[in-house]
């Protein structure tokens, strides 16, 4: 038989997963779909985009500038920001353009006669808008400090779920009763199984991924570059060159994407010279003698002062990333970021995690791990609402009652103080709810019975 303070803790746990389920359900859900979209990426845009990201194998290529003036004579009033050489011989070369009323299209030109196969307007892209939900809900800032106050309340709410999940009679049997999905069984036990055994098996996963998501936020993943720049361990990127004060992150395109690690480098300028701007496919030609990997991007010049940046396609394995500034008269390297050349232990620990994230570090293992745990979240989200409407008491709203014990409720806050401090934005959304409980819920006798505040009766387990 349990003790009354295991029945308090368990009461106390589930109320907590409860009220955090509760808030991270829907957008989790909408996390998990969008991941799983950004996840088999290539996938998609094999299927979607087929004619104008492959072509039929060329043995001989025509330049880049010829290239380039087939795109400039299509889209005269554009500007054409980067460029990707292909990959390997049946790809075509992506040409990324802003058009003159600052829309984005990614322009595609058979290498090798010239021809332009087609577009893509990026505001509709599968991946852009998949990105684009799943970083910030399509909500902009604010969206991004929700995502983030996702990740904290997920935290919360795996760890009370794999309390309840674990059985309270620790004997083997138990244990293998609890990793078996009783589909024989049919109403609230079956769903149990289904919603708590595969979220017990992946919830280390979700873990990971709530917390590799972070320094992508926009609160606490600023902060956490900025520590690891100040202890010493960031990027160490150069500084005695001339810099234009501004980042790696503004350049980006959807065929130049800069790593998590370097996005906030500054960029550097050419340096003054009477001589002309390279010939694109000179710097091509540098990229590969530098070792630039196949599929990586150049950034053109914006201006005199301008660069060249090299980049490695990502997300790729944080070993593989990789971005190069060229000045655009000389060819010189003027910056490099990069695993090797300037990472510290710190941004090599955020990298690895980033891209494992993101399913590139280990290759397709990664890859299948990330999307089960993403059919794990999916099937979750879909099971808690139905257990609970199966477990509610027709005409109550069957929310879980308040524990009594109020030692155990103090230990409670200051685990929630020590989450709070660590995860700012949670901390602020757990503030905010105990001011509504205070000044609110608890002064309206309905509210106070529909949350679980009165005395808890013996068959509230039942």
């Amino acid at each position: 038989m349990n003790s009354p303070q295991d029945t308090s803790l368990w009461r106390a746990a589930w109320r907590w997963h409860f009220y955090a389920a509760f808030f991270v359900l829907p957008i989790l859900f909408t996390l998990a779909v969008t991941g799983l979209v950004i996840l088999v990426k290539p996938t998609i845009e094999r299927v979607a985009y087929n004619d104008r990201l492959y072509v039929e194998q060329v043995d001989s290529a025509v330049p880049f500038a010829q290239q380039r003036d087939a795109v400039e004579s299509k889209f005269p009033n554009a500007s054409v920001d980067a460029v990707v050489p292909p990959r390997d011989s049946n790809r075509s070369t992506q040409f990324d353009i802003t058009s003159e009323d600052g829309k984005s299209f990614s322009v595609y030109v058979n290498p090798s006669n010239g021809n332009v196969l087609g577009t893509i307007d990026n505001d509709t892209r599968i991946d852009y808008v998949a990105t684009r939900i799943h970083g910030t809900l399509w909500l902009g800032s604010w969206g991004d400090y929700l995502v983030e106050m996702v990740a904290g309340w997920t935290l919360v709410m795996t760890f009370t779920g794999l309390y309840l999940w674990w059985p309270r009679d620790k004997v083997p049997h138990r244990l293998r009763r609890a990793l078996t999905i009783r589909l024989n069984e049919k109403g609230r036990k079956r769903l149990r199984d289904l919603h708590a055994t595969p979220g017990a098996l992946f919830a280390p996963v979700l873990i990971f991924l709530a917390l590799t998501g972070l320094p992508w936020s926009g609160f606490w993943g600023v902060k956490w570059g900025e520590f690891i720049d100040s202890v010493d361990s960031g990027y160490n990127f150069p500084a005695e060159d001339p810099t234009s004060h501004e980042h790696a992150s503004a350049i980006e395109t959807p065929g130049l994407q800069i790593s998590w690690a370097n996005e906030r480098n500054v960029l550097p300028t050419s340096h003054p010279s009477h001589l002309e701007t390279l010939p694109l496919e000179t710097v091509v030609v540098k990229a590969q003698d530098i070792g630039m990997l196949p599929g990586f991007a150049v950034g053109l010049p914006a201006d005199e002062s301008g660069v060249f940046t090299l980049s490695n396609a990502w997300p790729s394995p944080a070993q593989d990333e990789r971005t190069v500034y060229l000045d655009q008269y000389s060819g010189d390297v003027l910056a490099a970021a990069g695993w090797n050349e300037s990472y510290g232990a710190l941004a090599k620990t955020t990298a690895w995690g980033v891209d494992t994230h993101m399913g590139r570090q280990f290759s397709w293992p990664n890859a299948v791990v990330m999307a089960l745990s993403c059919f794990a979240v999916i099937g979750a989200t879909v099971t808690a609402p139905a257990m609970y409407l199966k477990r509610r008491p027709k005409g109550t709203a069957g929310f879980p009652r308040r524990p009594m014990d109020i030692k155990l409720a103090k230990g409670v806050t200051i685990i929630s103080l020590g989450l709070g401090i660590v995860f700012p934005l949670l901390g602020l959304s757990m503030l905010f709810a105990v001011l509504v409980d205070r000044t609110f819920i608890r002064r309206v006798p309905k509210l106070r019975e529909l949350f679980g505040m009165r005395q808890a009766n013996k068959d509230d387990f039942s």
